[in-house]
């Protein structure tokens, strides 16, 4: 009995910590996407759908932001 209580516990804190991050990716897309969007409008180019890019990992958010940061930087 003691041991399924404590496998019970154990299985809320993962529960626990699983949803705290995904709750931090979730936050670090909307960041990046909000970015990128900005950045494209500074640029003067067409605006990506928001759905379109949330459909995307954050790994290719971010390499789409760090593209449209090297624009920026290269614009004259």
């Amino acid at each position: 009995m003691y041991d399924a209580r404590e496998k019970s516990i154990r299985d809320h804190q993962w529960a626990l910590h699983a949803a705290h991050k995904e709750g931090e990716i979730r936050s670090e897309i909307r960041g990046e996407i909000k970015l990128i969007l900005t950045l494209e409008g500074i640029l003067g180019q067409p605006l990506n759908n928001e759905a379109d890019l949330q459909k995307q990992n954050l790994e290719e958010l971010q390499k789409l932001t760090a593209l449209l940061q090297d624009k920026a930087r290269n614009r004259v």
